[in-house]
């Protein structure tokens, strides 16, 4: 059981390659890095890897499937940015139980306050906006986990916190990890294995 790309490659105009012949393999339970500095296509890979959007060349195989485009995704993306992902209007109650309910140990994992449940959005701050985020995506069915410059914007505390819950989860859960970054300290850190996305860059 893996998530398996062969031979992927992506372009926004034809003949001008973010990345070419990108191949990896991340199998239950291992985790691997993503590394590259900013431009060289991380975020593009990542939404290729969750289904957000269609490679232009290869294939995602997951678990021995072809990647599929509708239902549920088991390959779940954490993005950098969380109140993008947020809807506004929503309470974070309804924003986390969008499509399951997580249970109580998982929130408490994440410090995620029962007073929070009502507010807004805006009325969060980007750690705790993340907070959810993350339990947002460790759904029952997720098989593997893309966490997408993560902690980036976030002070070293916060950060520290963050990556014990989810790497205590993913270790229990037995899941696949990829780590995307443009630091190689957390990637060493982190991962078994690394991938230098730049040098499939043809941008």
């Amino acid at each position: 059981m893996s998530l398996k790309v062969n031979n992927l490659g992506f372009c926004y105009r034809p003949e001008s390659w973010v990345f070419r012949n990108v191949s990896i393999e991340v199998p239950k339970g291992g985790r691997i890095g993503i590394y590259g500095n900013s431009g060289c296509g991380k975020t593009t890979l990542a939404k290729i890897l969750a289904s957000f959007i269609s490679p232009k060349e290869g294939e995602v195989v997951v678990d021995g499937e072809n990647q599929k485009r509708e239902g549920f995704q088991p390959v779940q993306l954490i993005f950098q940015h969380p109140e993008k992902t947020m809807n506004p209007l929503w309470r974070m109650k309804d924003s986390l139980c969008e499509s399951y309910v997580p249970e109580k140990s998982l929130l408490d994992a994440f410090g995620i306050r029962d007073e929070w449940m009502e507010r807004y959005p805006i009325e969060l701050s980007g750690g705790e906006l993340q907070r959810f985020s993350i339990v947002r995506a460790l759904h029952p069915e997720t098989k593997y986990i893309i966490a997408d410059e993560m902690t980036t914007m976030l002070d070293a505390i916060t950060q520290a916190s963050i990556w014990k819950g989810l790497l205590e989860i993913v270790k229990e859960r037995n899941l696949g990890l990829i780590v995307i970054s443009h630091e190689m300290a957390i990637i060493d850190k982190i991962c078994d294995s690394c991938l230098n996305l730049e040098d499939y860059c043809h941008a």
